[in-house]
């Protein structure tokens, strides 16, 4: 007796298999149609489709094992299947296709073995695609080929959806050889077989193969779509190949083709990877309708450019907007958050994320590992560390990377050993954080131990970013010639950051023969590098080599190369402010010279005295003194003095590195004027308290 929960509907509706079925039944037909509440009226309707025979009928088997798999009652839907008399194939590929959309690829296999094996029904060309996207999803390659050879074997492998669906299965798997070799033996394609083929080109890495497929797809007139257009701009973006990527947006254009969202995101990425941020911005805001992967795509346009002020404006545009962000959004602007040291909108943030319960997954974490490490606080950053619940690699790489460039070197081996005692297999990001630690620290004999183990260890194999750590190590150590040495016997071309470790070293410990042959290669691999000649330059003037000096500038000056100027920047009350060495253009310089002023007055009744030997131009022993006092980083210290509260910290960050005069009295004003003075320099950060400094004088 059926429920009274389920009336059934009083309008009949014939079936193609009426004359067959006694008419009976004909009031169940349009009861399958029913939107069911539970699995106890799928039970009753079951019932009464054995009693009457409708367990027969093609269509309504179909329609009521559906309705089962609506409910995840998958088994159940596979127990009628089996014990009704010779199942028709659309029953089966029901519940296949069911255990696919329900994420139960293992399942979807199994379904098909068992139609095979428990009854005489044979597979059909609806059957073999859903098995082959399932075994993608599985990454089982046997299986995936055994399901190739159960299309052959059923006549099926010319069916040209079964070949597309194998052509993505093989891309799936990595095997673009079988991809091809299937792709070429087609004998009708249509554009979704080359987009396929093209996307699983662009996906596995080889994006320049996947521009060559699509010019050919053009050539033989095939019309790519939306999802080929897009594909292709990821290419495009991939290789920044900025004229093949202009090139699909006329295409876009002429044909007027509709810029749906997916492909107004692909185009605003293309052109941020290309370094076209303006081009990115006017495509983005000429976008009908954005959603939050264009809003994501933006911000990281911008982070990638360099403009991580222009990113923050434009999340505090979208949360203006009422557009909810997704992890992805929030590690884009905590990237932007740590490229700027910005610690305000870097707590901001944390705290928006908190407020609107945005799911702290690892990698947002890991994000906020990072931003507050690069930000200046490395305590925040320890604090979210020890208390996530789950730590990956990349959490520990965040972790040692971050007490590394904050001078904390004990603490960073520590935590590289604490890693390995919980299983966490080090990779060559760990070794770079690693080797950073021991360089800042001038652990030479533990550098070369851990670089020694790297290898016979952890068979991991340096790459040029490890021997660019060593060099940098010996460098600062002092041990030149054996940094020399090391990079002759480097197995690959050593590059500009290695060169540039060594010209550093050679500065910092006047080394004019090596940094001469340092500077030559430099000056071949990076022309336009302003920072090569600098360094030689200051070499030169080191050893009082004034025509040399001019040289260098002369040759600047030839190839139009421009000398970068020193630069610090102070953030107070969420307004930046920057300086420059000499700088009075800041509109409260009348304030900041009588500070500047002060402050060095107070400094000399401590003890200070310039260190004229850091003024590497040719002037009289007052004007470098003079020189010294106007430095980048001293004017922005006053500004911050000015402005902040006593006892605050002060948060300052410098394109260049630290000179040693402005380090000397940095450690005297955080003892005189009883302030923390943080300061990221363009390789590490500098904590300056009661007269010291993390880096213990050595950077």
């Amino acid at each position: 007796m059926m429920s009274a929960s389920l009336s059934l509907p009083h309008k009949l509706i014939p079936t193609s298999e009426s004359n067959s079925l006694s008419m009976k039944t004909h009031h169940l037909f349009p009861l399958l149609e029913t939107k069911f509440t539970e699995v106890k009226q799928l039970q009753q309707v079951h019932a009464q489709m054995t009693v009457t025979g409708l367990i027969k009928h093609t269509g309504a088997l179909a329609k009521f094992i559906s309705s089962l798999s609506n409910f995840g009652n998958l088994a159940y839907a596979m127990v009628v299947c089996t014990y009704v008399d010779h199942p028709k194939v659309v029953a089966w590929n029901t519940i296949i296709r069911a255990s696919l959309v329900q994420n139960l690829p293992k399942m979807a296999i199994m379904v098909y073995l068992n139609m095979i094996h428990e009854s005489i029904t044979y597979p059909d060309n609806y059957t073999f695609p859903s098995l082959l996207k399932a075994s993608a999803q599985l990454m089982e390659f046997t299986t995936g080929k055994a399901l190739h050879g159960q299309t052959v074997k059923f006549g099926l492998n010319l069916d040209l959806y079964i070949e597309t669906t194998l052509i993505k299965m093989y891309t799936d798997f990595g095997d673009l050889y079988s991809a091809e070799k299937l792709f070429g033996r087609m004998g009708a394609k249509n554009s979704i077989a080359w987009t396929t083929l093209i996307t699983g080109y662009a996906q596995k890495g080889y994006a320049k193969d996947a521009l060559l497929l699509f010019s050919e797809m053009e050539l033989q007139g095939y019309e790519p779509d939306e999802v080929t257009m897009a594909t292709v701009l990821s290419a495009c973006a991939e290789l920044k190949d900025i004229e093949f990527g202009q090139k699909i947006h006329h295409y876009i254009k002429n044909r007027d083709l509709k810029v749906c969202t997916v492909l107004g995101t692909c185009l605003v990425d293309m052109y941020a990877k290309c370094g076209r941020i303006d081009e990115s911005r006017n495509m983005f805001d000429e976008m009908p309708q954005r959603n939050v992967v264009s809003w994501s795509a933006m911000i990281l346009g911008y982070v990638q450019n360099n403009q991580c002020f222009e990113a923050l404006r434009l999340f505090k545009k979208m949360v203006s907007e009422s557009v909810r962000p997704n992890e992805v959004t929030m590690i884009a602007v905590l990237l932007a958050c740590a490229q700027a040291g910005d610690l305000n909108s870097g707590t901001w943030v944390h705290a928006y994320i908190d407020k609107n319960q945005i799911n702290l997954t690892v990698n947002l974490q890991n994000s906020l590992i990072d931003m507050y490490s690069k930000c200046g606080s490395v305590d925040l950053a320890h604090h979210i560390f020890e208390n996530m619940k789950a730590k990956d690699l990349v959490s520990w790489n965040a972790m040692i990377s971050g007490l590394a460039h904050h001078g904390l070197v004990k603490e960073a081996l520590n935590a590289f050993s604490s890693m390995q005692e919980q299983g966490i297999k080090p990779d060559n990001i760990t070794f770079i954080g690693v080797l950073t630690a021991c360089s800042h620290g001038g652990l030479v004999k533990m550098g070369w131990q851990k670089f020694k183990e790297m290898r016979e260890k952890h068979k991991i194999s340096p790459k040029i970013e490890h021997y660019g750590c060593m060099v940098d190590l010996l460098g600062r150590a002092g041990f030149l010639v054996e940094a020399m040495e090391l990079i002759d016997k480097m197995p690959m071309e050593p590059n500009g950051a290695v060169w540039g470790a060594l010209l550093g070293a050679c500065r910092v410990h006047n080394n004019l023969e090596l940094g001469e042959l340092a500077a030559k290669r430099l000056l071949e691999i990076e022309p336009q590098n302003d920072a090569n000649y600098v360094l030689l330059s200051n070499i030169y003037a080191g050893f009082t080599r004034w025509e040399d000096v001019k040289l260098i500038r002369k040759m600047m000056h030839e190839r139009g190369v421009r000398k970068i100027p020193g630069c610090s920047i102070i953030e107070i009350e969420g307004f930046v402010h920057e300086f420059l060495v000499g700088d009075k253009s800041h509109p409260e310089s009348e304030s900041i010279e009588p500070m500047l002023n002060y402050v060095m007055e107070r400094l000399k009744l401590e003890g200070y005295v310039a260190e004229r030997s850091q003024v590497l131009l040719n002037l009289d022993e007052e004007e470098k003194e003079s020189s010294l006092y106007w430095h980048s980083e001293k004017l922005a210290l006053c500004f911050g003095l000015i402005k902040t509260k006593k006892g605050d910290p002060i948060r300052i960050l410098k394109n260049l590195r630290v000179c040693g005069d402005c380090h000397t009295a940095f450690k005297l004003v955080s003892r005189v004027f009883k302030r923390d003075i943080i300061i990221r320099d363009r390789s590490r950060f500098h904590h300056f308290r009661d007269g010291s400094c993390s880096c213990r004088d050595f950077w």
